[in-house]
């Protein structure tokens, strides 16, 4: 179990650890100085408590709890502060605080407030672990997080506007995203994009060397690789599993619909987006060993396979997706299906699942314009 702390001041930061480690053996405490860091620790770590300073360096420390909130509405939140007027308080509890303590505080009026938050006591002295049925059918009532460095709704509301986008505005709004501008400065620097005898050293050239579609479409894809807020070695390898099968159909399905004359960046979004529903199960699964559930291999792969579907549907109306029709059809495809885009799709994806040879496909492939021999199974490995 994490406990987030929020606390520039380094001796009240430690004061505060020293609390936090005194409450529960067996806590793990991560400390920020900053509410950047504090942000990307809240994605990675999965605390079971946050604990906010109100001023910090870069912002009010009501600017983390807007970004909990929007997705987490249970966290507990304790927030601190040298202010205690009758607004501030007000403003930290419009946001959904679950307990404001002045400074200086009282350190045994702190730990009495901290004990119920992090519920560390149970009648038998033992926690008692979530039913995971209901724990995987209450996920999906509420927002399913896909914690990363990235906000998947961030990534989508630029691509939204990606027509009037530039590289130079993209790498100022991507200033500070270290995974991302490493990514891209690879793919930019790659044998197909790079110039020959002078690497690509900057965000805005790499962005200007591949496009700025390609560059949305890797920072969207970034954004979907929770493997790293994952503790558990069986879920993160399952995630990126998903990811990287996401990834080979995305490829393939806009090679498939470029060389038809169609515009490739709605079957990449739509392959990208065909394991979002696995994705949101293994992460709901790694919040139920973080509350003291254990999992069985059958167990994470019956989840799977029962909830999968659910969880994609949940996210999709989350992030008011309009691509449903092409991404289902990664999954099945229709009945007698004509339309194109579905067939592509569902090409696609039997690619990469290596069944291109069968007669069906090869069938579905000739009819909407592709050569079977053209297209082979992906060279990636899970």
């Amino acid at each position: 179990m994490n406990v987030l702390i929020l606390e520039h001041h380094a001796p009240t930061a430690e004061l505060l650890e020293t609390v936090v480690m005194g409450l529960a053996p067996g806590l793990g405490v991560q400390l920020c100085g900053t509410i950047a860091e504090a942000v990307q620790a809240w994605h990675r770590y999965s605390p079971a408590l946050v604990i906010s300073e109100w001023s910090l360096p870069d912002g009010p420390g009501l600017t983390l709890v807007r970004r909990i909130r929007t997705q987490d509405k249970h966290l507990p939140i304790l927030m601190i502060s040298a202010r205690s007027d009758k607004e501030t308080v007000l403003a930290a509890a419009r946001l959904g605080i679950n307990g404001f303590i002045a400074k200086p505080f009282d350190v045994a009026l702190l730990h009495q407030r901290l004990q119920p938050l992090l519920k560390t006591e149970a009648p038998s002295g033992r926690a008692v672990p979530p039913s995971l049925d209901r724990h995987l059918a209450e996920a999906t009532e509420g927002t399913i997080r896909l914690p990363t460095d990235l906000e998947q709704e961030d990534v989508l509301a630029l691509m939204e506007r990606r027509q009037e986008l530039s590289p130079a505005e993209l790498a100022r709004h991507w200033r500070g995203q270290a995974t991302l501008s490493a990514r891209l400065l690879d793919i930019a620097n790659s044998a197909s994009l790079g110039r020959a005898g002078k690497p690509i050293d900057k965000l805005e050239a790499a962005i200007t060397a591949m496009g700025v579609e390609m560059a949305l479409n890797q920072a969207f894809a970034l954004s979907l690789d929770i493997s790293r807020s994952l503790t558990d070695p069986r879920l993160a390898e399952r995630a990126s599993f998903y990811l990287q099968q996401a990834e080979q159909v995305a490829a393939i399905a806009r090679a498939m619909a470029i060389s038809l004359g169609l515009e490739g960046g709605a079957f990449h979004m739509a392959g990208l987006l065909s394991r979002v529903g696995e994705l949101g199960v293994i992460r709901t699964l790694q919040d139920f060993i973080r509350q003291g559930g254990t999992l069985s291999e059958q167990q994470i792969e019956d989840s799977l396979g029962r909830w999968a579907a659910d969880y994609g549907n949940r996210v999709k109306i989350q992030w008011r997706l309009p691509l449903r029709e092409l991404i289902g059809a990664v999954h099945l495809l229709k009945k007698n299906s004509t339309d194109r885009g579905p067939l592509l799709m569902y090409l696609a994806a039997m690619t990469v699942a290596g069944q291109q040879q069968q007669d069906e496909v090869r069938r579905l492939m000739r009819r909407v314009g592709l050569e079977p021999e053209r297209w082979q199974r992906p060279s990636l490995h899970p």
